[in-house]
């Protein structure tokens, strides 16, 4: 637990200064031991969460945390690539279907298309949402980069209804199953008589680009979580090319 709070330590304090820091200053800012600083670092580093100039010995963020951190770019290829896509597949399932990234440490709704007669119970998300719950959080998760799914597994997550997973074991256990999966589904988990199937695009190193998800009322869903699948994983290839091509 000391060593997740302190990566996540590091990792917000980089994000929030926006530049290079240097050992001595991340120690000061973090209250974390400058030899501890250093350790972590140089392991963060060899896994891409970090970089450093190897002129001015200062860190900033690296390659993996830049997409999470500053993709707008991105996103703005995903809104422009999707729309099209979004509106086919609403109007094949006949319900909502939405797309979402990762925005900092919870999931972020970039796009959607709604059914006309979409109820605002099953049909809209909050335009930022917590990733252990919900079908779309929960893959975001799954393939999120390792810091942030150790924070989010172990922080306490809130219990929206007695369907949402807050336990580290359980919610390390569903993970292991979407990613094996490249599937997840939920059943109440925000929103009561409610259900939802999501489907993650994945980037050329695993991690998640975004996440296509199909949600609306639970009994209208549920029955479709099988079918729902293969409409999912194959849209969110087609999306997935059509991001890497561009």
């Amino acid at each position: 637990m000391n060593s997740t709070r302190n990566i996540m330590a590091l990792i917000e304090t980089l994000l929030a200064d926006g530049g290079e820091l240097g050992v001595r200053e991340l120690g000061m800012r973090t209250g974390i031991p400058k030899s501890t600083v250093q350790r972590f670092l140089s392991g963060m580093e060899e896994n891409g969460w970090v970089a450093q100039d190897k002129r001015t010995q200062g860190y900033r963020i690296g390659y993996k945390l830049l997409g999470q951190s500053n993709g707008w770019a991105l996103r703005l290829a995903l809104v422009n690539q999707s729309q099209e896509l979004l509106k086919a597949l609403c109007n094949q399932t006949g319900q909502s279907v939405s797309l979402c990234t990762l925005d900092g440490f919870s999931g972020l709704s970039v796009a959607a298309s709604l059914p006309e007669d979409a109820s605002a119970l099953a049909g809209r998300r909050a335009k930022l949402f917590d990733l252990h719950a919900g079908a779309a959080g929960k893959a975001l998760l799954a393939f999120a980069p390792e810091p942030l799914q150790k924070y989010i597994v172990y922080s306490e997550p809130k219990s929206y209804t007695s369907a949402t997973i807050t336990g580290s074991k359980e919610l390390l256990a569903e993970i292991e199953k979407i990613r094996e999966k490249r599937y997840a589904v939920s059943v109440e988990e925000l929103v009561p008589e409610t259900a939802e199937a999501a489907a993650p695009i994945l980037n050329p190193d695993g991690t998640v680009m975004a996440v296509l998800a199909i949600g609306g009322a639970k009994n209208s869903v549920v029955p479709q979580f099988e079918a729902f699948r293969g409409v999912l994983q194959k849209a969110a290839a087609r999306l997935r090319k059509s991001i890497l091509d561009s």
